[in-house]
């Protein structure tokens, strides 16, 4: 059986996976929701099988554009005076790889910020990619087809609904997407699940800052794809995280994001007394006094 096989549970049971008898499917071990899944060149996990509107339509836009993805892209970076390379490695060493680790990443398209991650993990690491688009994904797959001494693994999958257990991988990288997720907040809560406690996640899209959108040319590209003047969704993220890192790249139209999963939430100790005061007073009686003003 495929190694990479034996790592996978379904996405949406988080039951474990078994190959059927004829190789063609992944079939779940859930009595109450069996599903199963396709395995053809690349294996389709993709979960809802319907998937949400918004999400299909990505889909096939990026099934449709697959072809002159790459040429698209380096045109974008020219426009906003961003020098590609330099800012896909900017991105990717935020993530502190070294080799021998396990990265996933969601939305891999084509391969290009792939190959700055599976160069770093080399040797002995492990890069797993995936992409709602079978078509883009295609492509990163003929691109590392030659590639040694790491192991590259493919699925073809939603960001919100990721099929492997808690605490599977070092690292996980997005860049590009997470604007379009119709279920945002469980992608980001599944991209900290999959990672190990101490491992980072990064992850970016379009926003333009703040400072420049009453920029005449901001303001064009706004205009030219809505997306940009989205905010960041800071009110998405995980909970048990920390060391959280807000930075504008790409010209300022573009976010990066990264942070550190923790093993719980942080805490507020709200009862500590306030020191060199002869009566009781702290965080919480503050905030019962303020509540009674209002």
């Amino acid at each position: 059986m495929n190694q990479f096989f034996d790592q996978l549970i379904c996405p949406k049971t988080h039951t474990k996976l078994v190959l059927s008898a004829d190789g063609k499917t992944l079939n779940n071990t859930s009595t109450e929701e069996p599903v199963s899944y396709d395995v053809n060149d690349i294996v389709d996990l993709v979960y809802p099988r319907e998937l949400f509107e918004q999400d299909r339509k990505e889909q096939v836009a990026y099934n449709d554009a697959h072809a002159r993805y790459d040429r698209g892209v380096s045109w974008v970076f020219e426009s906003l005076h961003a020098n590609e390379a330099a800012t896909r490695k900017q991105m990717i060493s935020l993530l502190k790889l070294k080799p021998g680790m396990k990265v996933l990443e969601v939305g891999a398209g084509t391969g290009k910020d792939s190959a700055f991650i599976i160069d770093k993990i080399t040797p002995g690491g492990h890069a797993v990619l995936s992409d709602l688009s079978p078509a883009m994904l295609s492509h990163a797959k003929e691109k590392f087809a030659d590639k040694k001494d790491v192991t590259i693994d493919y699925f073809i999958g939603n960001g919100s609904y990721l099929p492997f257990e808690d605490n599977s991988f070092d690292a996980l990288f997005h860049f590009g997407g997470i604007n379009t997720f119709s279920e945002r907040a469980k992608a980001f809560e599944e991209f900290n699940r999959v990672v190990k406690v101490g491992g980072r996640v990064v992850v970016g899209d379009e926003s333009v800052g703040a400072w420049l959108r009453d920029q005449k040319t901001y303001q064009i590209l706004m205009d030219a794809n809505p997306m940009f003047a989205d905010l960041v969704p800071m009110q998405d993220l995980p909970k048990n995280i920390k060391d959280v890192k807000l930075q504008w790249i790409f010209g300022n139209g573009y976010y990066v994001l990264d942070f550190k999963k923790t093993k719980k939430a942080p805490t507020v100790n709200v009862n500590l007394q306030i020191p060199n005061k002869d009566f009781k007073d702290n965080w919480k009686i503050r905030a019962e006094r303020n509540r009674k003003k209002k």
